[in-house]
């Protein structure tokens, strides 16, 4: 599987200039001049159109401003720019929302290219999004929006709704026969059930952010506070053994930084964030660590 790690243009520090990494994803509305010199990097770019932080911030994009960037930007895939619906939503509401989201991919990849590829969303209303999924069969690739906040069972999620997530991306898997891209599903608890399904791949932009908030992941899922300030949420810290777990992980891996690891994983954000990066990379085999995600990966395998 591969894993497309998230990263702003600004992005402190860059990964790939350690190690390998597979692709990057940007974001469309920070692109001013080329991203790959921003980044340093040379490899396979992938742009998101920014369509979360469009509807988040309450702002309109004029599609053809979307157009121009990607035009001009050298990249292997660009999103189109989905509206997707909330778990509180009605179906009238978010049947607006996945025609909004279809008529933008057709516009497009007509003023692009067949490289966008269009988002279909994980909706709590199986009947809508099997009817979008069969106008999405003829795309050159697909990615799966919204299934994060079923699978983190956040407000407004229908009981079972991990269950619902997976069920419809199997549906697509099994009709669909292009690469499919979960968006934001790159949890080293959720990956490894991703592979199972045979998803092609997946993307996480939480290396970085969890390593500000002074933590670290583990490799099957969990994170840990590592540093001595105080946190509001995500406070547990690791148990007897977990960091020994964590450190031999990465040596057997062929983490290439293990030098003061022990130290450097309770000071440096910079480090933490290298840790999390790899472990999100590389840890997509193993199995998941928390309960409810190990119950979902024996259904996947079993299935």
């Amino acid at each position: 599987m591969k894993i497309v790690l998230g990263s702003p243009l600004n992005a402190i520090p860059k990964p790939w200039l350690y190690f390998d990494v597979p692709a990057v994803m940007v974001n469309a509305l920070e692109i001013r001049g080329d991203p790959r010199v921003v980044l340093q990097y040379e490899g396979e770019l992938w742009i998101d159109s920014g369509g979360y932080q469009i509807l988040k911030k309450g702002l309109s994009v004029d599609l053809e401003k979307i157009a121009e960037i990607y035009r001009r930007v050298d990249a292997q895939l660009y999103l189109s720019l989905d509206v997707p619906p909330s778990p509180q939503d009605p179906p009238d509401v978010a049947e607006k929302k996945f025609e909004k989201s279809y008529s933008n991919w057709e516009k497009l990849r007509k003023m692009v290219g067949d490289s966008v590829i269009p988002v279909l969303h994980v909706y709590k209303d199986v009947g809508l999004f099997r009817r979008y999924l069969a106008r999405y069969l003829d795309a050159p690739a697909l990615a799966i929006g919204a299934a994060v906040p079923y699978v983190l069972i956040t407000k407004g999620a229908p009981r079972g709704s991990r269950e619902l997530a997976l069920k419809l991306i199997a549906e697509v898997r099994a009709q669909y026969k292009g690469p499919i891209h979960i968006l934001g599903m790159g949890s080293p608890s959720v990956t490894p059930i991703l592979a199972v399904m045979r998803i092609d791949s997946t993307d996480s932009a939480t290396w970085r952010l969890k390593a500000a908030y002074g933590k670290v992941v583990l490799p099957g899922g969990g994170e840990r506070h590592v540093t001595s300030r105080s946190v509001n949420f995500g406070r547990a810290k690791p148990k007897y053994g977990e960091l020994e777990e964590l450190y031999n992980f990465l040596q057997a891996t062929g983490f290439p930084a293990l030098d003061d690891f022990y130290s450097r994983i309770k000071t440096s954000f910079e480090y933490r964030a290298l840790v999390n990066a790899w472990v999100v990379l590389k840890s997509w085999a193993e199995p998941p660590r928390p309960k409810s995600f190990k119950t979902l990966y024996q259904l996947a395998v079993s299935h």
